[in-house]
């Protein structure tokens, strides 16, 4: 998959034109991680965006006592890296590869003299990082919430209905483009166990994916799903 090809799959590049993708895509460095290889350290300093292009990567938090705690993991089309992007800070945690991993580095640099060309990508970087901060919030209030992903997700997804859902014939369009990776970081979960949760409430018809876009064909049943 050329780059332009991969990052029309990455959601904060994914309402881009042709003419604003390509040049991006040109100024993208592709770096290949072993297993457990550090990507960066927490405290460093921070000047690169990164985009999963294969493998899994985790974000990891380490105390003053030394103890390790990963507080989240991203997969292929996933961004992460973008506050030190912005910022030049020094990172508030370290990332390393869970696996072998290939992924797409956007220095700080770059990005400016990109950005100077094609505006519209910073509004849509403000976005996601509104977006994860809110997630973040609304997880932290459920975070004593012993539910399981299934539940889990049922309630974010209806309560997603309701303040981003356009209602066409019964069914609700989420105007939210979100990948299952950024899915599983909202809900808590896995990967695997935020798929194994969408496929059930695919196959008991209550809502349906398009690529990024998802479709909730009954509100009211995801609700009463929720509810528990």
């Amino acid at each position: 998959m050329t780059g332009a090809l991969f990052l029309r799959n990455v959601s904060l590049f994914a309402n881009l034109s042709a003419s604003e993708i390509e040049p991006l895509a040109e100024r993208l460095v592709a770096r290949k991680y072993r297993e457990n290889e550090p990507i960066f350290e927490q405290g460093s300093v921070g000047n690169s965006l990164y985009i999963v292009k294969s493998g899994t990567v985790a974000i990891v938090i380490t105390d003053p006592d030394g103890h390790a705690q990963t507080v989240a993991q991203f997969g292929s089309g996933q961004v992460f890296g973008e506050f030190g992007l912005l910022d030049g800070l020094p990172r508030s945690a370290g990332a390393v590869a869970c696996e072998r991993s290939e992924l797409l580095i956007l220095t700080r640099p770059e990005f400016f003299i990109y950005l100077e060309e094609h505006p519209k990508v910073a509004i849509n970087l403000l976005v996601l990082i509104s977006r994860r901060l809110r997630f973040a919030m609304q997880r932290a209030e459920h975070e004593d919430d012993n539910l399981s992903p299934l539940t889990r997700l049922a309630r974010i997804l209806a309560d997603f209905g309701e303040r981003y859902g356009n209602r066409d014939n019964g069914d609700v369009q989420l105007s939210l483009r979100l990948t299952q990776g950024e899915m599983a970081g909202i809900i808590g979960c896995t990967r695997s166990e935020t798929e194994a949760a969408i496929e059930n409430l695919r196959q008991r018809g209550l809502v349906d994916t398009h690529g990024l876009q998802m479709v909730i064909h009954n509100l009211e049943e995801l609700r009463a799903l929720a509810a528990g």
